[in-house]
């Protein structure tokens, strides 16, 4: 479990790269760490190489998890012994994963752990609630709850991770997407394991971050959470699409998750509620070997991860813990620290309330083994669970080091001469472990934190020294006067009992008397000291002092505090005796939250945990960030309807519950606009974030949200078309909300368009439905004046040729076709239904030229990609012409040469030419084209009529070998085996042979 509170142990040091590495036992390479830092390492006693996960008690100590089942216990200071050892199945990765300790341990002595397990040949994986033997020391597991189970696919990537939410009534569990194993390099479509789809759906366990609570059941304020199955795994979902994931609870609001990608990319993400981050068809910002050849993939848009990291062989990403301490350099703190196992480095990386990166992922220490899990210690040190070596590996600041402070009582016993000494006051501000050293003053030391001495008749007066030591060498001493043979003073304190707490502000009284075997009554002196961990630089500060008998004090405003008063006296001979009180505050829970995950400044800049236990009577300042995590402005406090997003109060007995709402633009638009809310009735679903586009399911639609566009919405039969196509994914965002057409009944919403498709508008008209065009279509289709203009509204989608090479819309009558190498063009009326009898492109190609009018004015025309047009006259019809007939009649001058075509290219009765006729006035023309050249000819008027009388090219001429050209008596045009002239001065036609 990635918790906040957590120690480590120290052992012998080494200095390595000129840095100082307290390590027991040495890690396999030295850590190669910034100026000022040291490791501290504590044994687990795990096997190397098993460590999985670590959790820490209140008291200081560890449990660990082992992957073959071992739970370990190292209490603070102390060695390691194993308590339970959980049956597991440990086929590939699987195993115990994680373990997790209630808030309320001191009291409830509950864990939960996750493992794998089989049962007769069938693998499950289940999340577990314990109760810990032992009053005080942990002693053994028992009890066990199951708390969910889910069936295993294979033998990796089960489940994950565990957390607890401070409150105890919410645990978060981490599922893999348990999908087997195989090397992206050689992954296709047909050979992906298909189960790892599973994390994209909400219904299914796997690849998913689920919140539940301690029954197993999801959590009430879950995003698909249904009140009548509330064991579902839709209704435990809080987060899908995820291949390995870990989770760690940011203190001041916030899930961090990191996911272990697969080909090239490792994640960090911020968990918002309802969300997919798309593995397996995406990994971090790009698409998946294989996978992105799925259907399932194609139009999946892609949840980009807050950063992402280039992955390492065996690598595993994990923790997203937030340094809360003090003790770093300043350029360290409020930042969260990411290891990387298979690379073994530990790294910062920062970002800010509105959940952007400020600072990417930089490496601070390498070489720190295979880190499994990450925690923190009190003061904030961050902690890294090394699976090589079996120990956990305290990462601190050495000059910021305080030194401990050294206490002991002391109690004699002069019958025996018998002196107990007990140093169980000396504290350490950084919550190192102390260790003991003891002068007694007469050549005699000692070791330990209570021990006793036996003094000869000679020592009548000693001076007894303490030195205590912390992890990093630090040593503090302090001496008292013993004398063994004689009794120190008693001191007897009147105080308010053991069950007394104090709220901030509150008067406490205290009375005490002291006398001594010697000297009789004895002036009692006073100390109070305030307690103030970790916030202070020092964890205590004196409030005050006092020389009577009576001593009073009022209880501080200060948070996270306690106060230990003590009175003490002094005899004649210099020994010391003390009674002590430790003054507890009455505590309330505040928990402070948002309607959607963001991050609070609790303290003004201290980050302090936004659901703790608080002094009553004490004041706390919060401040609302002005975005939540996912974009949504604050607009006021849910109690007070404050908007403004700093307030400070007073803790009062009992719960304080403060919720900062956010408004999302969507949320905003439909709560303000009662006639959208009509047209799209109730919200069905949550707001959805996809690749940087909001928008959220209504009963008859959708409202979309992007900076660039603002708040749209589609409904109705456009949003079934929408939908149908593959909505934004597809089509981009609506830049309009739905609107009337130019037409009498028409409607339409324009989109921003897709990667593939360009902007794009889905029109609908009662007698056609709904219709899709975009890209250059569309651009032509606007330039034409869109529905009310040359062509009307589309009666068909967007779709493409048979070919594979071009796109088309139809509308009424008329059709734009596209291909990349000839643009969009309009074709319709006549010779529309021309080209369409012809084959459409099949025969004839794309339209190069939209319909165009002739220089003449009397026809129109379209030309095609296939060196063909069609031409148009209102007396001829439409009939086309191309290939080398089309080339000769462009030649002469197209419709100013000949005319206009009167039929289409045809063969010749025997099969051996093509020809089209022509009509220009009241003259017809032919061109002619034998098989065999590369040329066709003309054939015009009187010259015409006469080798059409001869039999056309069947007669002794054959075909024609020329144009009509001129000579001096009047007109001529050669043939195969001959010519005909005409003479324009007679009139006269002849033909003759060669």
């Amino acid at each position: 479990m990635r918790t906040r509170r957590s120690i480590a142990a120290a052992t012998a040091i080494l200095t390595a790269l000129g840095v100082t590495v307290v390590t027991a036992p040495v890690a396999a390479a030295a850590p190669v760490l910034p100026a000022g830092f040291v490791l501290t390492d504590t044994p687990t006693g795990q096997p190397a190489g098993d460590l999985t996960d670590v959790a820490y008690l209140p008291d200081g100590g560890v449990l660990t998890t082992g992957r073959h089942g071992s739970v370990r216990w190292t209490p603070k200071g102390g060695q390691p012994s194993e308590i339970a050892s959980i049956p597991v199945y440990t086929g590939g990765s699987l195993g115990l994963t994680s373990i997790a300790v209630a808030p309320d341990f001191a009291t409830s002595r509950t864990i939960y752990t996750a493992r794998a397990l089989s049962n007769g040949g069938d693998r499950a994986f289940r999340v577990s609630q314990w109760q810990v033997q032992g009053t005080d020391a942990p002693t053994g597991l028992t009890d066990e709850r199951p708390v969910l189970q889910l069936p295993a696919n294979s033998d990796s990537r089960g489940i994950q991770d565990l957390a607890v939410d401070p409150s105890g009534g919410v645990l978060w569990i981490a599922v893999g997407d348990n999908a087997a194993d195989q090397a992206p390099g050689t992954a296709t479509k047909d050979t992906v394991d298909k189960f790892a789809l599973r994390a994209l759906d909400p219904g299914q366990p796997t690849g998913k971050i689920l919140r539940v609570t301690p029954n197993g059941v999801g959590v009430g304020s879950n995003p698909f959470y249904d009140m009548a199955t509330p064991d579902s795994w839709r209704s435990r979902n809080y987060l899908s699409g995820l291949r390995d994931p870990r989770i760690t609870l940011d203190q001041r609001g916030g899930i961090v998750v990191t996911d272990n990608g697969w080909a090239a990319r490792d994640e960090v993400n911020i968990a918002l509620p309802g969300q997919n981050q798309k593995w397996p068809c995406w990994e971090g910002t790009g698409k998946t070997p294989g996978y992105r050849d799925l259907a399932e993939c194609g139009n999946v848009l892609n949840t980009a991860p807050l950063t992402e990291t280039a992955r390492h062989t065996n690598g595993d990403i994990l923790g997203g813990v937030f340094y809360a301490g003090t003790s770093y350099p300043e350029s360290y703190r409020a930042r969260h620290f990411v290891a990387d196992k298979g690379a073994g480095t530990l790294s910062t990386l920062r970002f800010d309330s509105a959940g952007k990166v400020v600072d990417q992922p930089a490496v601070l220490a390498s070489g720190i083994g295979n880190p499994a899990a990450l925690a923190t210690a009190p003061n904030g040190d961050i902690v890294a669970a090394d699976a090589s070596t079996s120990t956990l590996r305290r990462l601190s600041y050495l000059p910021a080091n305080k030194a401990p402070v050294a206490s002991f009582d002391v109690t004699i016993d002069p019958g025996t001469r018998t002196v107990r000494f007990d140093a169980s006051a000396s504290t350490d501000p950084d919550f190192d472990d102390l260790g003991y050293e003891w002068d007694f003053g007469d050549g005699d030391t000692g070791t330990g934190r209570v021990v006793s001495h036996v003094y000869d008749a000679a020592a009548e007066k000693v001076t007894v020294t303490l030195t205590t030591k912390d992890s990093h060498g630090t040593a503090t001493s302090t001496t008292q006067s013993v004398t063994p043979g004689t009794a120190g003073p008693t001191v007897t304190m009147s105080s308010p009992g053991p069950d007394a707490r104090f709220q901030a502000g509150e008067s406490i009284r205290f009375t005490a008397k002291a006398t001594d075997p010697v000297d009789g009554w004895r002036n009692v002196y006073w100390t109070a000291e305030q307690v103030i961990c970790p916030v202070q630089d020092s964890c205590t500060t004196s409030v005050r002092t006092g020389s009577d008998e009576i001593f009073s004090l009022v209880y501080p405003r200060d948070n996270d505090s306690k106060i230990i008063i003590t009175a003490y006296a002094t005899s004649s001979r210099g020994v010391v005796s003390r009674e002590r009180y430790v003054a507890l505050p009455r505590l309330a829970r505040v928990s402070i939250g948002g309607s959607r995950e963001a991050r609070f400044d609790v303290g003004g800049g201290q980050g302090q945990a936004v659901d703790r236990w608080v002094t009553v009577g004490s004041g706390v300042s919060v401040t609302a960030p002005s975005t939540a995590f996912d974009g949504a402005p604050f607009t006021r406090w849910a109690d007070n309807s404050s908007t403004s997003p700093k307030r400070e109060f007073i803790v009062l007995p009992g719960e304080t519950q403060l919720r900062a709402d956010y408004q999302s633009p969507i949320e905003k638009r439909y709560a303000e606009d009662a006639p959208l809310q009509g047209r799209l009735g109730p919200a069905t679903g949550i707001e959805v974030i996809e690749d940087g586009v909001h928008w959220r399911p209504y009963a008859y639609g959708r409202l979309y949200w992007t900076p660039r566009t603002g708040v749209t919405a589609v409904s109705g039969a456009i949003h079934e078309k929408y939908v149908a196509l593959g909505a934004h994914a597809f089509l981009g965002v609506p830049t309009t909300d739905e609107a009337a057409g130019k037409t009498t009944n028409g409607r339409f919403n324009q989109f921003e368009g897709g990667p593939a498709t360009g902007a794009g508008t889905i029109y609908w008209e009662p007698g056609f439905g709904a219709m899709a065009i975009y890209g250059p279509i569309r651009d032509k289709w606007l330039e034409t004046g869109s529905e009310a203009g040359l062509l009307g509204p589309p009666t068909t989608d967007q779709a493409a040729t048979p070919d594979g090479t071009g796109r088309y819309n139809h509308f009424a009558g008329s059709s734009i076709y596209w291909t990349a190498a000839t643009g969009a063009h309009y074709i319709k009326g006549e010779i529309r239904n021309k080209w369409r009898a012809l084959g459409w492109e099949r025969y004839f190609g794309y339209p190069t030229t939209d319909e165009s009018g002739t220089p003449d004015g009397v026809g129109k025309y379209n030309h095609f990609s296939q060196a063909g047009s069609i031409y148009w006259t209102p007396s001829t019809g439409a009939y086309e012409v191309h290939g080398l007939i089309r080339a000769r009649w462009s030649a002469i001058g197209w419709e100013n040469g000949v005319g206009y075509p009167i039929t289409d290219e045809t063969w010749t009765p025997s099969n051996t030419g093509k020809y089209n006729h022509f009509r220009q006035g009241g003259f017809d023309h032919s061109i002619y084209w034998r098989a065999g050249t590369n040329v066709a000819w003309e054939v015009k008027g009187l010259i015409r009529l006469r080798w059409r009388d001869l039999g056309w090219e069947t007669s002794y001429l054959g075909f024609p070998t020329s144009g009509e050209y001129n000579i001096p008596t009047g007109k001529r045009s050669d043939f195969q085996y001959g010519y005909i002239t005409y003479n324009g001065s007679t009139g006269a036609i002849e033909d003759r042979r060669y």
